[in-house]
C-alpha cells in the first residue's frame, strides 16, 4: 500500500504536532506514531516553557542565564534563536488552545510565571504541573479539527526512502541525498507500506 501526502511527520511529540499544524496550511500531512497519539515524551514533561513574558525580564537576561547554566557548552546562535523566538512559540501554543496557568485575581489575565534553576527571573510558562500533557492534548485537539492532517497510530518508521533504494550510493557524484518518504510497519496488521511525501 502507498500513502501519498505533501508532508510526512514521524513522531507525535510537540515538535511533530506543531510542525504538522503549520504544514497543514500548505498541504496534506500524515503523522505516524509508534504508539497511541498521546504517548510521547512531551506528555510526561511537567515543568514548563522558558520564555521572556514579563516586563521585569529581557532577552539579554535570558540569554545570559542560559549560557551561564550551559557552562560554556552552548552554541551562541542556537541560544539566541531559542530565546528570541520563545514568546512567539508561547503565543502559538495559546492560539492552538493550550491553557497555561494564569495569576490569581486581580492579575488573572497575566500568565503565572514560575522560576526554575538557572533562571534569574520568573519566566517558566506552565499549565499547573501537567504542562506537557496539557500541551500535547491541546495540539492533538487542534489536529483533530484539521481535515488536512491524519494520524496513523501503532505505525513504526523502519527505513527512510532515499537514493540507496534506487541503487545509487550516497557518495556517488557528490550529489545531495533526497528523502521521498519512509517504509512504515503497521503493527496491527504486520504490513509494511510506503508513505511518500513531496
Amino acid at each position: 500500500m502507498i500513502t501519498k501526502t505533501d508532508y510526512l511527520v514521524i513522531g507525535s511529540g510537540i515538535a511533530g504536532l506543531s510542525f504538522a499544524l503549520k504544514a497543514a496550511n500548505h498541504g496534506l500531512v500524515a503523522i505516524i506514531t509508534k504508539k497511541e497519539q498521546a504517548e510521547s515524551n512531551t506528555n510526561y514533561a511537567q515543568g514548563g516553557v522558558a520564555a521572556v513574558c514579563s516586563k521585569d525580564d529581557s532577552f539579554t537576561l535570558h540569554i545570559e542565564d542560559t549560557k551561564k547554566a550551559g557552562a560554556g557548552l552552548c552554541h551562541d546562535d542556537a541560544v539566541e534563536l531559542l530565546v528570541l523566538n520563545g514568546p512567539r512559540g508561547v503565543r502559538e501554543l495559546i492560539d492552538w488552545g493550550v491553557e497555561f496557568s494564569h495569576q490569581q485575581p486581580p492579575k488573572s489575565n497575566e500568565l503565572d510565571l514560575g522560576r526554575e534553576g538557572g533562571h534569574s527571573r520568573n519566566r517558566i510558562v506552565h499549565a499547573k504541573d501537567l504542562t506537557g500533557k496539557i500541551v500535547e492534548q491541546s495540539l492533538l485537539d487542534a489536529i483533530k479539527q484539521n481535515p488536512n492532517i491524519k494520524i496513523f497510530e501503532q505505525h513504526i518508521a523502519i527505513d527512510l526512502i532515499t537514493e540507496h533504494h534506487l541503487g545509487r550510493k550516497e557518495s556517488e557524484n557528490n550529489l545531495p541525498l533526497h528523502c521521498w518518504g519512509a517504509y512504515v510497519l503497521d503493527e496491527s496488521s504486520g504490513i509494511i507500506s510506503q508513505f511518500l511525501a513531496r
